[in-house]
């Protein structure tokens, strides 16, 4: 995947997988010689807020540590090959990570994940303005060693908002971007599988988008109302019930009633793609959802995605993580972005 002549590769990690600096958490590390290595893949870094922000999975003082061995906000289902999260995005916000230089000293192009979780679609685009500006800002004056571009996130369900009314929000994002973001940056907007595919045609004429990326989690008890073919989740099955009230999340966190990753989104996610393309939809998509092997990754490409991006696979299926990457980039006939340092241009 090529946007604005940077190149990000064929594999990419779903935002937070290996954490905000693309070191990972504590538990990749003993199962690193086992498969759960990223090596190849592309850095997508844990979405980040302007402020700093608790969520549901506190974190150390150094921004990046949970400060619970085992978090709360994420119960994984392993038979069922499944995983639900309402982390809610912690984290220790913009400024904090610039300061500490994760980013700058990143050697491959990467993705920065950002997104606004204020309460009227007025704040959100004037807090992504202020975003966008210190974004902007960095790529000007911060010492980058690679390229990077920027994944707007408008689809997560722990941040008590709508995903059909952020979707709605996108046109208006991507004109924001044009107006405050470096020309140099590319932009890719974040849907979950709430979205219809036909949706995207207006967006993709945008000419500040560069790429899209499906999937984000299902948010839970919900359905895919677009889809023509494949079967319902299941959720009574899967957690005894399918009342976001009475969701296992929502007994430990009230109000939130979590967001379903794993097998169940892969058959929504290739109906999708094919929808999509066959709609016409022509700019660059970055698929994922349910990748748990190098097979699913292959149906993914064939179903019409330019790039597969691997997240959930870390904890369901770890020792699958490496052969999908290595697969990934193979199939694609792309290596991962080489080691470039990049010239520093203020625009």
């Amino acid at each position: 995947m090529i946007l604005r002549g940077i190149r990000f590769g064929s594999v990419h990690q779903a935002s937070g997988v290996t954490n905000f600096d693309g070191n990972g958490w504590w538990y990749h590390h003993p199962l690193r010689p086992f498969g759960l290595n990223f090596r190849g893949s592309t850095f997508v870094a844990k979405t980040t807020t302007l402020e700093a922000r608790a969520g549901n999975m506190p974190l150390k003082k150094d921004g990046k540590t949970p400060k619970e061995w085992i978090p709360k906000s994420i119960i994984v289902k392993r038979k069922d090959r499944v995983a639900l999260n309402a982390v809610s995005l912690s984290g220790p916000g913009l400024e904090f990570i610039i300061e500490q230089g994760w980013w700058q000293n990143q050697l491959r192009p990467f993705l920065v994940s950002v997104m606004s979780l204020e309460k009227t679609a007025e704040d959100r685009l004037y807090e992504l303005k202020a975003i966008f500006e210190q974004l902007t800002a960095a790529y000007r004056y911060e010492k980058f060693l690679a390229d990077w571009g920027v994944q707007v996130n408008l689809s997560c369900p722990n941040g008590g908002l709508d995903p059909h009314s952020l979707a709605e929000e996108a046109l208006p994002v991507l004109n924001l971007a044009d107006k405050t973001l470096s020309a140099n940056i590319p932009v890719m907007l974040k849907f979950g599988p709430e979205v219809h595919p036909e949706s995207m045609l207006k967006i993709g004429r945008h000419p500040r988008l560069d790429a899209i990326c499906v999937f984000n989690t299902m948010p839970f008890g919900k359905q895919a109302q677009w889809t023509e073919r494949t079967s319902p989740i299941d959720w009574k099955r899967l957690f005894g019930t399918d009342d976001p009230q009475k969701s296992p999340m929502a007994k430990r966190f009230p109000g939130f009633a979590g967001g379903l990753s794993g097998a169940p989104l892969l058959p929504l996610l290739i109906e999708w793609l094919e929808r999509a393309r066959k709609a016409n939809f022509l700019k660059p998509i970055c698929g994922g959802g349910g990748i748990l092997c190098p097979e699913d990754a292959e149906k993914v490409s064939h179903a019409g995605a330019d790039a597969v991006f691997l997240g959930s696979i870390a904890f369901l299926a770890p020792r699958q993580v490496r052969k999908t990457i290595r697969h990934g980039n193979v199939h694609f006939g792309t290596a991962n972005g080489l080691f470039r340092p990049r010239e520093h241009v203020l625009d």
